[in-house]
């Protein structure tokens, strides 16, 4: 009799158990993905954008407004800087020592701005082009 009674039970428990399974795989497919792309921010490309969305906020917003964008993207920028190095990052090699918030944002989002603007560090990747259809004739 307990044997019955205890098989009962386990089959009462087997479909909560797969539903409870379920869920938590349901729960970690969709978490993976955003944890991947929260790690991609201090991706050199990434932090271009970054900077030129705050650059383009910056004409129409005050800095004391976009303090925490400042210091986000301070804190990527580093990050980049020890994954890839300060001139992939577009930081200079000497760190900044100012605390002030326009030296910040001088340091992480205008000069490397002006800098790839300017040229000096923009990379072309030759193996991507495409002989023009004339030169082709």
């Amino acid at each position: 009799m307990h044997t019955r009674h205890l098989k009962q039970f386990i089959s009462l428990l087997m479909p909560r158990s797969l539903h409870l399974l379920a869920a938590a795989t349901a729960l970690l497919l969709i978490l993976v993905p955003l944890a991947r792309a929260q790690s991609v921010d201090f991706d050199p490309a990434a932090l271009s954008k970054q900077r030129s969305a705050i650059l383009l906020k910056a004409t129409h917003t005050p800095i004391t407004d976009l303090e925490g964008d400042v210091n986000h993207l301070a804190v990527l920028s580093e990050t980049c800087r020890v994954e890839s190095g300060a001139k992939a990052c577009g930081l200079s090699d000497k760190p900044l020592e100012s605390t002030n918030l326009e030296d910040r944002y001088a340091y992480y989002v205008r000069r490397p701005v002006e800098l790839h603007a300017s040229g000096r560090q923009v990379k072309i990747n030759r193996h991507n082009w495409e002989a023009p259809a004339s030169a082709s004739r």
